[in-house]
Order: structure tokens, then sequence, then C-alpha cells
């Protein structure tokens, strides 16, 4: 037990106090220390899913760092080539033809040369070459649904080794193939879908701001004549640039997966039905810990009066409502009410949650799903 930490909030307003304390709690269950943000999912049903969304992305990180290094080191430059008219740069849906004439551009200009505005347009370059806005939708798109249909695929089975589990993604049909959906099942998958898209443009934003300020800080140290330090600056920014974005984009493989194939599997599950709430994993918060082993009655969403403690639905979250158990109301703290604190949600609890649900009586019946899946062991595949 470590020595309590006081901190010091008399100073503050209320709303400040109240956003300290909730950033404060929310920290504390994102990525604890004695977790392991890389280590294998939990869930069988969607482990595959989350190890290729992060490979494709690492892979798509890597290779935008090996070129902004052979950049900065003034390795791009051709003499040989004509300097064609500078593009305009601005960050939409470049073509393929913008991209290859930008590139002509940087190349044909010797590194002494470059404007601080060339060195921006080459950051907006290798973010359309490796992180394009289309390719970079249909991976979010790709993993919300997946791993969607895979809660449903996990309704119907219960469980599955990872050999099972990844037959069944491989030859899960499409969307629209033959696929029935309920209206309530679609609208859980375009709304995670809608939310895997906006984390990965929000983290490609962030990305290009971190690129921006990195290469424009580094040219500064040049013009200033310390090539030395800025030469070890740099190293240290690109590792921490690199790392960090590595991190995030695993945080989202992990986050949206768990999301989705929870919202997909209690989208499945019949009203009535009851469903177990599963936390144990390296690294669970004390919040996810304390929903371990509880037991929630599937309802449906446009149920009114729900019970939130006893009760889930498709789309129940903890937006709104807070995570730390107390706010302070005219200088004094007090204890948030009931209705104001985080409550067991449909998918992940918070970023990095790993939780799933678990049938209690066996797997909820699905007809259409049921037969799918009689028909991969018919054809030899065995769970």
């Amino acid at each position: 037990m470590g020595t309590p930490l006081l901190i010091d909030v008399g100073c503050l307003c209320d709303a400040h106090t109240d956003a300290t304390l909730e950033f404060m709690a929310k920290a504390i269950g994102e990525d604890p220390p004695d977790g392991d943000i890389w280590a294998p999912h939990p869930n069988p049903f969607v482990r595959r899913i989350v190890e290729l969304f992060t490979e494709r992305g690492l892979q798509r990180h890597a290779g935008l760092e090996a070129e902004l290094r052979s950049w900065l080191a003034g390795d791009g430059h051709q003499p040989s080539l004509e300097r064609p008219a500078r593009p305009a740069g601005a960050m939409v849906r470049w073509s393929e033809a913008e991209i290859v004439l930008t590139r002509a551009y940087l190349r044909a200009i010797p590194a002494s040369a470059w404007q601080i505005s060339d060195w921006e347009l080459l950051v907006d370059y290798l973010v359309q070459r490796y992180l394009p806005p289309g390719d970079l939708r249909a991976e979010a798109e790709w993993l919300a649904t997946r791993s969607n249909m895979m809660g449903r695929v996990q309704a119907a089975m219960g469980d599955a080794s990872d050999e099972m589990a990844d037959t069944i993604l491989a030859t899960l049909p499409a969307l629209g193939d033959g696929v029935t959906l309920s209206p309530v099942q679609l609208a859980a998958i375009n709304f995670g879908r809608a939310r895997c898209c906006e984390s990965v443009a929000a983290l490609t934003d962030s990305l290009r701001h971190r690129m921006r300020r990195l290469v424009v800080d580094h040219q500064e140290a040049i013009a200033l004549g310390d090539r030395a330090a800025a030469a070890e600056s740099l190293q240290s920014k690109l590792l921490d640039t690199f790392g960090t974005l590595n991190l995030d984009w695993r945080r989202i493989a992990v986050t949206e997966a768990t999301e989705n194939v929870n919202q997909g599997m209690v989208a499945a599950t019949p009203a009535g039905a009851k469903l177990r709430r599963v936390e144990k994993y390296r690294g669970a918060c004390a919040f996810c810990r304390s929903i371990d082993g509880r037991v929630f009655t599937v309802v449906d969403p446009a149920k009114p009066d729900k019970d939130g403690e006893a009760s889930v639905w498709v789309g129940k979250n903890n937006i709104g409502r807070s995570a730390s158990p107390r706010k302070r109301v005219a200088g004094t703290l007090v204890e948030r009410e009931m209705k104001e604190l985080w409550w067991p949600a449909a998918g992940a609890q918070h970023p990095n949650c790993r939780g799933r649900w678990v049938s209690v009586g066996g797997s909820s019946p699905d007809p259409e799903f049921a037969a799918w899946l009689e028909g991969l062991k018919s054809r030899g595949v065995h769970q």
C-alpha cells in the first residue's frame, strides 16, 4: 500500500475540481501499470481481429517513420528531377496522381532549400501515403463490423477454441450477404462503425499535428546551428511520437473490439435472457473487478424506466455519468448520487477494457446463426 498523496484543490472552483477528480478517476482505469496492452485479448471471438488490426496499423506506422527519417536525413533529394509546380497540399483525400506529384516536387528540392511550408507539405504527403482516410475508414469499419458479428456468433455458440473462432471469422458473411439483422442489431453495427471511424480519424489528426511540430522544431534547431543537439533531440522525439502512436492504435483495437463484440452479443440475446459479466484479466481496474460475476437481464432498449443496476441493453453506456465518487458543491466535496455514477455498460467500460459477457444457462437461441454454424461443422470444421 503506497503513501497517500494529498492534493490541495482549495484554490479551484467547483467545475475545475470536478474535472480534476473525473480525470484522475478515469486515469486509474486506463492502462494500469500491472496490465499489458499487448497481451492477447481474453475473448477468443475477437482475439484474431485485434491482432490483425494492430499488425496492419503498425506496418503503416513503420513505413511512415522510415520514410520520414529518410527525408529528414536529406536522402529524398534527386537532383536530376525537374521541379514541378508546388501542390496545394490541402488535407483532403488525395488522388494517387496528387501523391506522385507531391513526391516529385519534394524530391526535386535539396533539403537545404526547403521552406517551412515544404516540411509541412512533407507531413501531409506522408500521412496521405501511409494513412489515407479511405483506407483507415475501411480498417475501422472492418474492425467494428466483424467484432459485432462475432458477438452474435458468441451468443449462439457460448464458447470456442482459437482455431474455431479463426475459422468462423474467415468465413463470416459480409453485411447484406444473406445475413438477416434486426433493426437493433443493425443500429448497433452502424453506431459502432461510426465510433471506431471517429477514433481512427482523431488519432491520424493528432499524429499529423505532432509530426508537423516535430519537423519544424528540428529545422529550427538546425537553423540555429546546433546540429548535434538537433539530431539527438530528433531521435528522442521520433521514438516518443511513434511509440505513442503504436500504443494508441493498439488501444483502439482493444477498446473497439471489446465494445462491439459485447454490443453484438447483447443485441443477439433475446429480452429476458441473462448475461454474466466477466472481467478476469491482468490489469482490470477496480470498477471492472467490482462488476465481475454480476448477472444482468437483457431488456429492450426502448423499455421505459430501465434498471441499470440489474439490466443491460444495446447501447447502454456511461456517457454523461461520472467515474468519480465525489463532486464539489459550493466548495464542499460531497458523495455523488447513484444516478450520476458509472454503471455496468453493455460494451467496454472504459478505454482498453477487455471484459466480456457470458450467457447464463447456455447459449442464446439464434436459429439463423445456429444453422450456419451447423453447416460449418458438417463441412468438417470442429470446435
